[in-house]
């Protein structure tokens, strides 16, 4: 390797690097927030009935929030770019509002569906609730389904700014969600119980709507959708988002397993399975983000330069630092969990009986913190090499370990079984990924010369 070469490696490394620290801190501010959210609510609503009722109504907006909305910013990044250099900022900007009109329309089409099904769906996922119960989570359910046509503008409007740069905005923006719930919880919680949680959570969703338009609006590209059709560079984003979409959604169907399978243990069990996870979700979440956006333009970058030995050298390094630094960290925490669970959620309605099972579901719950922060990685070499098919067969592996291990381990161990069947679940996944990228490309893992 020629000292060029070497220069720009070490260069690319923390041109990465350094992009990645910018959205974990800004994305770790909003995760603080709301675990702060979290503490807040242990204190006013407990873990019960009725947070079991919220829990179950926030899941199914949330999954498709994640998997409709929150699919689309790969696939539209990389297309936005291409039209920009291609044709110029009005094509970009038309092709910003032809996006926009694409993913909001899909969010009110999957509102009127969810509303239309709830009645169905929400008994499966409660199954040991009671009729008032019930009646409750109808309730929270269809209030939440406003979150959905938001969910599709934040989406598009943060894919923008990244596009442009603008990733402390973007990353940013979701602290409104926790903070406005910690708001209408201090404010409300005694009024209107529960419900506080949903109001909040509208609220705070609303309010990182406007702030992302408006800076969209800054960057001189109209708010409003207007939909051109399926142009050449809106079926090149039809290719991408397809499989993502389906990946992961076949990806996002774990928890709701979780949770269904949680429901059928007893009353507090969901919110032990909330609490216990929110710690792992959290550190994954960060993690993850930070990683996918800095690492998917390099990827992507090197894999249309076909520069596939600087593309394996910058997989390696990359997985080896996510690997360093998320192990001994991960261990860490797992000792300190019984502290973390009395000190941040101990006290009001929360006692030490509720305290030992979330600390041991905690636990469990951070194995799975390293696989997923890789199958991240992994998911987003697949995009940049235009092989975002073998994200399907991955995430299908996954549900059905998810499903058997839920079932097993629950009965065995108890709600404790369902996060470690996670952990096993997300270790099959990233074995599965890596083991189908190799057959797709295997030039990503070994030379030709070396074969």
């Amino acid at each position: 390797m020629s000292p060029a070469q070497a220069a720009e490696r070490r260069a690319s490394h923390q041109r990465v690097f350094t992009n990645a620290a910018l959205v974990g801190v800004l994305s770790t501010a909003a995760k603080l927030a709301g675990a702060a959210k979290v503490m807040v609510t242990a204190r006013y609503i407990g873990a019960g009935d009725q947070l079991d009722a919220f829990v179950i109504a926030f899941l199914l907006p949330a999954f498709f929030t994640e998997i409709v909305a929150g699919s689309f910013s790969a696939s539209f990044i990389p297309a936005f770019i291409r039209v920009r250099s291609d044709q110029g900022e009005a094509a970009a900007r038309m092709f910003a509002r032809t996006g926009l009109a694409l993913v909001v329309g899909a969010m009110l089409a999957v509102g009127v569906l969810l509303a239309m099904g709830g009645p169905w769906l929400l008994p499966l996922l409660g199954s040991s609730f009671s009729a008032e119960k019930l009646r409750i989570t109808t309730d929270l359910f269809l209030a939440l389904i406003l979150w959905l046509p938001l969910s599709g503008c934040i989406a598009s409007w943060r894919a923008v700014l990244n596009a442009h740069n603008a990733f402390a905005l973007a990353a940013a923006a979701p602290l409104t969600t926790p903070l406005a719930t910690i708001v209408f919880l201090y404010a409300g919680a005694n009024r209107w119980n529960v419900f506080t949680l949903c109001w909040g959570t509208l609220a705070g969703v609303a309010a990182e709507t406007l702030i992302l338009g408006w800076g969209v609006h800054r960057l001189g590209i109209p708010i409003l959708p207007a939909w051109r059709g399926w142009t050449p560079e809106m079926s090149a984003i039809r290719g991408q988002y397809l499989p993502l979409l389906a990946g992961t959604m076949f990806a996002a169907l774990c928890p709701l397993i979780d949770q269904a399978v949680a429901g059928s243990l007893g009353s507090g069990s969901v919110s032990a399975l909330a609490y216990g996870t929110k710690l792992s979700s959290v550190l994954a979440a960060i993690s993850a983000t930070a990683i996918a956006m800095a690492v998917l333009p390099e990827f992507s970058r090197l894999a249309a330069q076909h520069d596939w030995s600087h593309l394996r050298h910058t997989v390696r390094v990359h997985s080896a630092v996510i690997v360093g630094l998320a192990l001994p960290a991960v261990g860490a925490i797992i000792w300190l969990s019984g502290p973390i669970v009395r000190t941040f959620y101990q006290g009001g309605a929360f006692d030490a009986s509720a305290a030992r099972v979330v600390t041991t579901v905690q636990q469990f719950a951070l194995l799975q913190v390293p696989f997923a922060i890789l199958f991240v990685a992994a998911g987003r070499l697949a995009v940049a090499i235009s092989e975002s098919a073998v994200m399907i067969r991955a995430s299908l592996l996954t549900v059905g370990a998810t499903v058997v291990g839920d079932l097993i381990l629950s009965r065995t161990m108890g709600i404790a079984g369902i996060p470690l069947a996670d952990a096993l679940a997300h270790a099959i996944a990233i074995a599965s990924l890596v083991y189908f990228l190799y057959r797709r490309e295997p030039r990503l893992f070994v030379s030709r010369t070396n074969r």
